[in-house]
């Protein structure tokens, strides 16, 4: 049987066994020392090593009892006590840090708060797009998408993704087991090629530009992969952070099938949730509110006296492989499209649905993209 001295060198040495359960510790010295050591025994060394390093610590207290209430210790000192303290297995908290780390925390939270500019702000042209699913996005269609934003540049005030912005399919739950919709594609590629799209509007759109990215479904893929305990402990970079969403100038909505964005007085946008035929007409029975979302592939209105729905499409390659899943059916009832709004001086909406051709062009304003 083990005895109360080894146990005492062992601990000694390894500090951070001190914070550990006896019978943890014990099945330690077990595999270090080929015979096993009573719990009693241990939990007498962990106690005995404890109060050691107590008397060390007081020991060596850089300031005597009686120091003036005046008198601040150095960092150095305060460094010093943490680390002994560390070793202990007792946490201290530098108060001076502490501050510094809530004044960042707050400064970062301040930054992601969602704005909504003004009605005065919003004045002009909004452009509406969703379920890109990059890397499988319709290439031509976006190439033209920025060839009409630079000609209205002066006209644009908002940019708003609608969500599925990346197709996430190295997550996708349907293919586990199997091979990406590209043989080797990984996470880190597609938030590559997002990135470079995203920069490309970038450079299109104007500085002060109103810009919204929501998650859609296929975003929430990372939601759901973070949920399951054994993802987490090796986390993976989400949409928000590798895209840099937040420093591009991007407001973030990341709760796809709650969230929503008012454009003027009352035109909402926002992913999408209901699949039936008849969805625009099911969305406007639901919501009672004029407004435009994706989800579905589809082009789709349905309106009541002032009160519409618009679905307007997908901005993806449908002829992309990552759609095998689909039937020849499903596939006949999917449109690219997206769509154009203008809000006027008192907040009132004017939707243009554009569905382009099998080629990614399109007419607006009397040109062809």
């Amino acid at each position: 049987m083990g005895d109360l001295k080894s146990a005492k060198d062992y601990l000694r040495k390894k500090q951070s066994y001190l914070k550990w359960g006896n019978s943890r510790v014990q099945k330690v010295l077990e595999l270090n020392f080929g015979i096993q050591f009573p719990i009693e025994v241990i939990r007498r060394a962990k106690r005995e090593v404890k109060s050691e390093l107590k008397k060390e610590l007081r020991k060596e207290t850089p300031f005597e009892i009686d120091m003036p209430t005046s008198t601040k210790p150095t960092q150095e000192i305060v460094d010093q006590f943490i680390a002994l303290a560390k070793r202990m297995g007792v946490q201290v908290v530098d108060s001076k840090k502490q501050e510094e780390e809530e004044a960042v925390f707050k400064r970062k939270r301040a930054l992601k708060e969602f704005r909504t500019p003004s009605i005065q702000d919003q004045v002009g042209m909004h452009i509406l797009l969703g379920c890109n699913h990059v890397p499988f996005h319709h290439k031509q269609l976006h190439r033209s998408i920025i060839e009409m934003i630079k000609d209205n540049k002066s006209s644009v005030k908002g940019f708003h993704l609608l969500g599925d912005f990346l197709d996430l399919n190295p997550l996708s739950s349907h293919d586990k087991g199997r091979f990406t919709a590209v043989p080797g594609l990984t996470l880190d590629d597609e938030y590559q090629i997002g990135n470079d799209l995203l920069c490309d509007f970038d450079r299109a759109l104007p500085k002060d530009c109103w810009k919204t990215f929501m998650y859609g479904n296929h975003e929430d893929r990372h939601n759901r992969w973070m949920s399951v305990m054994d993802n987490a402990k090796t986390p993976l970079l989400s949409p928000e952070e590798a895209l840099r969403l937040w420093k591009r100038g991007y407001n973030v909505k990341t709760r796809w099938s709650q969230d929503h964005i008012t454009i003027g007085n009352d035109f909402d946008i926002f992913h999408g949730i209901y699949f039936n035929v008849h969805n625009a007409k099911k969305h406007l029975d639901t919501f009672g509110r004029n407004c435009a979302y994706v989800h579905t592939h589809r082009v789709q209105s349905y309106r009541e006296g002032r009160l519409a729905a618009h679905n307007i499409g997908t901005c993806a390659d449908l002829r992309s492989k990552a759609f095998n899943y689909a039937t020849r059916a499903m596939k006949q009832s999917w449109s690219n499209g997206f769509a154009v709004v203008m809000i006027d001086e008192i907040g009132d909406s004017y939707l243009t649905q554009i569905v382009p051709d099998k080629n990614g062009n399109f007419y607006f304003g009397g040109k062809k993209y």
